[in-house]
């Protein structure tokens, strides 16, 4: 069980390389901070300037040239693809920019997804209802994605990436295919389930205006952590 004093995400002398046809292309480099739980934080930067790898590296979705990402208490750069996949279980959520939602699946058959997938068939329906109804689509539950708008799939998404009360939640540019209205309203909802579940929240974003509702906010600037706030300092 993670202690609510240890951080649940270390990062030290993170580093991030790739090869190209010119050679080597430095993504990241000395990246350290911290994240503790139930906090919430903004990874902010120009387009380019690494914020969306940093998010896959934290989340054992890509692994790093250098340097050591700890989650959970695990490091994951001495993790394999299954065990990093395995610690991210039932503990971490996403949301993306896209929705990511499966088509063919129903509203509540997609917010049960994750349940099935981790065996927890018995109430799965249940859960995936209340949580449909948390977020106001109570009377969407049958509906497929296409009939749904980019506002109410985003809060599907946020439903499944819920339903398995994570300790963590990722989001990259969550707000990024919506109106302002609708952009709006998944913002509030983050934040009011984040506050309520005490999961913690690591989010990109380009928007300075919800970077300033997060607890402490990361810029990246050409790979590197520019000014980052006391909270959030290795």
């Amino acid at each position: 069980m993670q202690n609510t004093f240890d951080p649940i995400i270390a990062v030290e002398g993170l580093r991030k390389v790739v090869r190209d046809a010119d050679g080597e292309l430095t993504i990241l480099d000395d990246i350290g901070f911290v994240v503790m739980p139930a906090s919430s934080v903004a990874i902010v930067g120009a387009s380019g300037s690494g914020k969306s790898t940093l998010l896959g590296l934290l989340a054992g979705l890509d692994t790093a040239s250098a340097g050591t990402v700890r989650l959970f208490g695990e490091d994951l750069t001495q993790l394999d693809e299954d065990r990093r996949a395995a610690l991210r279980s039932g503990r971490v959520g996403f949301v993306f920019q896209s929705f990511q939602l499966m088509p063919h699946l129903t509203a509540l058959e997609n917010v049960m997804l994750p349940l099935e997938l981790r065996g927890e068939t018995q109430d799965a329906i249940e859960r995936a209802k209340e949580w449909l109804q948390r977020v106001g689509l109570g009377a969407r539950m049958s509906h497929y994605p296409k009939h749904l708008s980019g506002g109410e799939q985003q809060r599907v998404a946020l439903a499944r990436a819920f339903v398995t009360r994570p300790d963590v939640l990722f989001a990259d540019e969550p707000t990024g295919s919506l109106d302002a209205a609708n952009g709006e309203a998944v913002i509030n909802l983050m934040f009011d389930l984040n506050r309520e579940t005490g999961a913690t929240l690591v989010l990109v974003t380009h928007d300075i205006d919800l970077a300033s509702r997060c607890a402490t906010t990361i810029t990246i600037e050409a790979g590197r952590i520019r000014q980052p706030s006391a909270a959030a300092e290795s």
